[in-house]
Protein backbone atom coordinates (compact mmCIF):
# COMPACT_ATOMS: atom_id res chain seq x y z
CA UNK A 1 0.00 0.00 0.00
CA UNK A 2 1.17 3.61 -1.15
CA UNK A 3 2.26 5.73 1.60
CA UNK A 4 -0.55 8.23 1.87
CA UNK A 5 1.61 11.22 2.29
CA UNK A 6 2.64 10.38 -1.00
CA UNK A 7 0.43 12.35 -2.74
CA UNK A 8 0.03 15.62 -5.06
CA UNK A 9 -2.53 18.18 -4.87
CA UNK A 10 -1.08 20.42 -7.18
CA UNK A 11 -0.85 18.65 -10.97
CA UNK A 12 -2.16 20.56 -14.09
CA UNK A 13 -3.15 19.11 -17.25
CA UNK A 14 -3.69 20.32 -21.09
CA UNK A 15 -6.99 22.02 -20.04
CA UNK A 16 -4.72 24.74 -18.32
CA UNK A 17 -2.94 27.29 -20.41
CA UNK A 18 0.62 26.32 -19.19
CA UNK A 19 -0.15 22.60 -19.59
CA UNK A 20 1.43 20.83 -22.09
CA UNK A 21 -0.21 18.53 -24.60
CA UNK A 22 1.01 15.53 -23.52
CA UNK A 23 -0.58 15.78 -19.80
CA UNK A 24 -3.73 14.09 -20.50
CA UNK A 25 -5.10 12.98 -17.37
CA UNK A 26 -4.55 9.05 -18.79
CA UNK A 27 -1.07 9.84 -18.79
CA UNK A 28 -1.02 11.76 -15.76
CA UNK A 29 -2.36 8.72 -13.72
CA UNK A 30 -0.22 6.27 -15.60
CA UNK A 31 2.73 8.50 -13.91
CA UNK A 32 1.23 8.95 -10.53
CA UNK A 33 0.80 5.03 -10.54
CA UNK A 34 4.26 4.62 -11.63
CA UNK A 35 5.72 6.58 -9.25
CA UNK A 36 3.40 4.64 -6.66
CA UNK A 37 1.39 7.99 -5.83
CA UNK A 38 -1.40 6.99 -2.87
CA UNK A 39 -3.04 10.14 -4.12
CA UNK A 40 -3.23 12.37 -7.32
CA UNK A 41 -5.22 16.26 -7.28
CA UNK A 42 -5.85 17.65 -10.18
CA UNK A 43 -5.72 21.73 -10.29
CA UNK A 44 -6.15 23.26 -13.22
CA UNK A 45 -6.43 27.31 -13.54
CA UNK A 46 -10.03 28.15 -13.03
CA UNK A 47 -11.84 31.35 -12.37
CA UNK A 48 -15.34 32.21 -12.73
CA UNK A 49 -15.44 35.13 -15.08
CA UNK A 50 -13.15 36.36 -17.92
CA UNK A 51 -10.22 38.62 -16.72
CA UNK A 52 -10.33 41.57 -19.15
CA UNK A 53 -6.27 42.02 -20.54
CA UNK A 54 -4.95 38.71 -19.05
CA UNK A 55 -5.82 36.31 -22.22
CA UNK A 56 -4.40 33.54 -20.02
CA UNK A 57 -8.18 33.00 -18.32
CA UNK A 58 -10.28 33.36 -21.54
CA UNK A 59 -10.68 29.94 -21.58
CA UNK A 60 -10.40 28.91 -17.86
CA UNK A 61 -14.27 28.72 -16.90
CA UNK A 62 -15.96 26.46 -14.07
CA UNK A 63 -16.74 23.65 -16.71
CA UNK A 64 -12.94 22.59 -17.33
CA UNK A 65 -13.85 20.68 -14.44
CA UNK A 66 -16.96 18.25 -15.40
CA UNK A 67 -14.43 17.90 -18.64
CA UNK A 68 -11.50 16.49 -16.54
CA UNK A 69 -13.96 14.79 -14.64
CA UNK A 70 -15.07 13.25 -17.74
CA UNK A 71 -11.82 12.58 -19.03
CA UNK A 72 -10.60 10.95 -16.26
CA UNK A 73 -14.16 8.35 -15.92
CA UNK A 74 -12.58 7.35 -19.34
CA UNK A 75 -9.00 6.80 -18.23
CA UNK A 76 -9.42 5.06 -14.86
CA UNK A 77 -9.94 1.58 -15.75
CA UNK A 78 -7.52 -0.56 -12.89
CA UNK A 79 -6.67 2.66 -11.34
CA UNK A 80 -4.97 2.35 -7.94
CA UNK A 81 -4.45 6.28 -7.07
CA UNK A 82 -7.07 8.13 -5.36
CA UNK A 83 -7.84 10.84 -7.93
CA UNK A 84 -9.17 14.36 -6.49
CA UNK A 85 -10.50 17.23 -8.65
CA UNK A 86 -9.51 20.33 -7.78
CA UNK A 87 -8.92 23.80 -9.03
CA UNK A 88 -6.46 26.21 -8.99
CA UNK A 89 -7.31 29.48 -7.84
CA UNK A 90 -5.88 33.07 -8.59
CA UNK A 91 -5.92 35.91 -6.07
CA UNK A 92 -3.03 38.10 -7.67
CA UNK A 93 -4.91 38.73 -10.66
CA UNK A 94 -8.30 38.47 -9.68
CA UNK A 95 -8.49 39.05 -6.28
CA UNK A 96 -11.26 37.58 -4.45
CA UNK A 97 -13.75 37.27 -7.21
CA UNK A 98 -10.91 33.90 -8.37
CA UNK A 99 -13.16 32.01 -6.43
CA UNK A 100 -17.46 31.51 -6.12
CA UNK A 101 -19.54 28.78 -5.50
CA UNK A 102 -19.96 27.17 -8.81
CA UNK A 103 -16.41 26.11 -8.53
CA UNK A 104 -16.67 25.29 -4.55
CA UNK A 105 -19.60 22.98 -5.69
CA UNK A 106 -17.12 21.22 -8.49
CA UNK A 107 -14.08 21.08 -6.62
CA UNK A 108 -12.79 18.46 -4.16
CA UNK A 109 -10.02 20.71 -3.01
CA UNK A 110 -8.78 24.60 -3.66
CA UNK A 111 -5.12 25.68 -3.91
CA UNK A 112 -4.43 29.62 -4.28
CA UNK A 113 -1.90 31.44 -5.97
CA UNK A 114 -0.65 34.93 -4.39
CA UNK A 115 1.83 35.30 -5.89
CA UNK A 116 1.15 34.80 -10.49
CA UNK A 117 3.66 38.31 -11.05
CA UNK A 118 3.93 36.84 -14.68
CA UNK A 119 0.72 37.14 -15.50
CA UNK A 120 -0.66 40.20 -17.64
CA UNK A 121 -2.22 42.89 -15.61
CA UNK A 122 -0.43 41.53 -12.32
CA UNK A 123 1.43 44.33 -10.22
CA UNK A 124 4.90 43.62 -9.97
CA UNK A 125 6.01 43.98 -6.04
CA UNK A 126 8.58 46.30 -5.34
CA UNK A 127 8.63 45.21 -1.54
CA UNK A 128 7.25 42.51 0.75
CA UNK A 129 4.41 44.72 1.44
CA UNK A 130 2.30 43.55 -1.45
CA UNK A 131 3.10 40.03 -1.33
CA UNK A 132 2.34 39.95 2.38
CA UNK A 133 -1.49 41.94 1.86
CA UNK A 134 -2.26 39.36 -1.33
CA UNK A 135 -1.20 36.43 0.69
CA UNK A 136 -3.28 38.07 3.94
CA UNK A 137 -6.05 38.04 1.36
CA UNK A 138 -5.86 34.85 -0.39
CA UNK A 139 -5.67 32.63 3.18
CA UNK A 140 -8.89 34.39 4.22
CA UNK A 141 -11.00 33.29 1.26
CA UNK A 142 -13.93 31.01 1.97
CA UNK A 143 -13.06 27.61 0.48
CA UNK A 144 -9.16 27.49 0.04
CA UNK A 145 -7.21 24.57 1.35
CA UNK A 146 -3.96 24.85 -0.14
CA UNK A 147 -1.53 27.79 0.00
CA UNK A 148 0.02 27.78 -3.15
CA UNK A 149 3.75 28.08 -3.63
CA UNK A 150 4.27 30.77 -0.93
CA UNK A 151 6.58 33.78 -2.51
CA UNK A 152 7.13 31.94 -5.65
CA UNK A 153 7.12 33.95 -8.90
CA UNK A 154 9.69 33.66 -12.29
CA UNK A 155 9.34 37.23 -11.87
CA UNK A 156 10.73 37.53 -8.41
CA UNK A 157 14.08 36.75 -8.22
CA UNK A 158 16.75 36.84 -6.67
CA UNK A 159 13.48 36.59 -3.94
CA UNK A 160 15.52 36.92 -0.56
CA UNK A 161 16.48 40.74 -1.05
CA UNK A 162 12.31 40.91 -1.11
CA UNK A 163 11.98 38.60 1.96
CA UNK A 164 14.71 39.38 4.19
CA UNK A 165 13.69 42.70 5.53
CA UNK A 166 10.37 40.80 6.92
CA UNK A 167 10.48 40.35 10.27
CA UNK A 168 9.86 37.17 12.58
CA UNK A 169 6.35 38.58 13.69
CA UNK A 170 4.61 39.17 9.89
CA UNK A 171 5.31 35.96 8.80
CA UNK A 172 4.27 34.09 12.48
CA UNK A 173 0.87 36.24 11.30
CA UNK A 174 0.57 34.94 7.98
CA UNK A 175 1.40 31.25 9.35
CA UNK A 176 -1.05 31.43 12.14
CA UNK A 177 -3.91 32.73 9.53
CA UNK A 178 -3.59 29.52 7.53
CA UNK A 179 -3.37 27.49 11.04
CA UNK A 180 -7.14 28.82 11.75
CA UNK A 181 -8.27 28.59 8.24
CA UNK A 182 -6.97 24.93 7.90
CA UNK A 183 -4.93 26.03 4.94
CA UNK A 184 -2.04 23.53 4.24
CA UNK A 185 1.49 25.27 3.05
CA UNK A 186 2.94 24.09 -0.05
CA UNK A 187 6.30 22.73 -0.64
CA UNK A 188 6.45 23.15 -4.33
CA UNK A 189 8.91 21.31 -6.17
CA UNK A 190 9.13 23.89 -9.23
CA UNK A 191 9.79 26.62 -6.47
CA UNK A 192 12.60 24.36 -4.55
CA UNK A 193 13.95 23.78 -7.75
CA UNK A 194 15.72 27.13 -7.51
CA UNK A 195 18.54 27.80 -4.80
CA UNK A 196 17.92 31.10 -4.57
CA UNK A 197 13.68 30.36 -3.36
CA UNK A 198 15.79 27.64 -1.22
CA UNK A 199 17.86 30.24 0.61
CA UNK A 200 14.82 32.53 0.88
CA UNK A 201 11.84 30.49 2.61
CA UNK A 202 14.09 28.45 4.82
CA UNK A 203 13.19 30.45 7.36
CA UNK A 204 9.63 30.36 6.78
CA UNK A 205 9.05 27.02 6.51
CA UNK A 206 10.82 26.17 9.92
CA UNK A 207 9.07 28.77 11.14
CA UNK A 208 5.90 27.42 10.15
CA UNK A 209 7.39 23.62 11.21
CA UNK A 210 7.57 25.55 14.57
CA UNK A 211 4.10 26.72 14.60
CA UNK A 212 2.63 23.23 13.72
CA UNK A 213 1.32 24.43 10.18
CA UNK A 214 0.37 21.72 8.11
CA UNK A 215 2.46 21.11 4.72
CA UNK A 216 1.92 19.35 1.38
CA UNK A 217 4.57 18.44 -1.22
CA UNK A 218 3.50 18.83 -4.82
CA UNK A 219 5.45 18.70 -8.12
CA UNK A 220 3.00 21.32 -10.06
CA UNK A 221 3.22 19.17 -12.75
CA UNK A 222 2.44 20.71 -16.47
CA UNK A 223 3.22 17.35 -17.81
CA UNK A 224 4.05 13.57 -16.69
CA UNK A 225 7.88 14.01 -16.36
CA UNK A 226 6.96 16.80 -14.19
CA UNK A 227 5.83 14.54 -11.71
CA UNK A 228 9.40 13.64 -10.83
CA UNK A 229 9.41 16.98 -9.04
CA UNK A 230 7.61 15.57 -5.97
CA UNK A 231 10.70 14.11 -5.19
CA UNK A 232 12.59 17.02 -5.07
CA UNK A 233 10.33 18.88 -2.79
CA UNK A 234 9.88 16.38 -0.25
CA UNK A 235 13.69 15.78 -0.15
CA UNK A 236 14.07 19.44 0.73
CA UNK A 237 10.78 19.34 3.11
CA UNK A 238 12.49 16.32 5.27
CA UNK A 239 15.79 18.78 4.90
CA UNK A 240 13.85 21.11 6.54
CA UNK A 241 12.91 19.03 9.36
CA UNK A 242 9.65 18.05 8.58
CA UNK A 243 7.98 14.35 9.14
CA UNK A 244 5.45 12.66 7.54
CA UNK A 245 3.03 13.61 9.89
CA UNK A 246 3.43 16.98 9.10
CA UNK A 247 2.07 16.14 5.59
CA UNK A 248 -1.51 16.48 4.49
CA UNK A 249 -3.26 13.18 3.46
CA UNK A 250 -5.86 13.42 0.78
CA UNK A 251 -8.23 12.08 3.62
CA UNK A 252 -7.44 15.01 5.75
CA UNK A 253 -7.71 18.02 2.67
CA UNK A 254 -11.31 15.85 1.75
CA UNK A 255 -12.09 16.48 5.39
CA UNK A 256 -11.22 20.01 5.54
CA UNK A 257 -12.64 21.05 2.18
CA UNK A 258 -16.13 19.95 3.21
CA UNK A 259 -15.92 21.73 6.57
CA UNK A 260 -15.05 24.79 4.32
CA UNK A 261 -18.37 24.19 1.93
CA UNK A 262 -20.39 22.93 4.33
CA UNK A 263 -19.84 24.57 7.33
CA UNK A 264 -20.99 23.03 11.23
CA UNK A 265 -24.35 25.01 12.07
CA UNK A 266 -23.21 28.13 13.84
CA UNK A 267 -19.97 28.03 12.44
CA UNK A 268 -18.77 31.23 10.36
CA UNK A 269 -17.09 28.53 7.84
CA UNK A 270 -13.69 28.29 6.53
Amino acid sequence: MANPIYADFHVHTHLSPCGKPQATAEAMLRRAQEKGLAALGFADHVTPDRIPGCSFYDRQRPHILADLRAEIARATNGAHVEILVGAEADYTIAGPRCLDAAVLAQADHVICAASHFHLPTAPLPASAGLMLRLARAALVLPGVSVWAHPFHCSQVRPLSPILDPVGEAELAALITLANEREVAIEVNGGAVRREDYRQAMDRFFCLAREMGARFTVTADAHSPDHLDRIDLALDWAHTLGLRDGDLITAQELGERQSRKVHPPAGSDGL
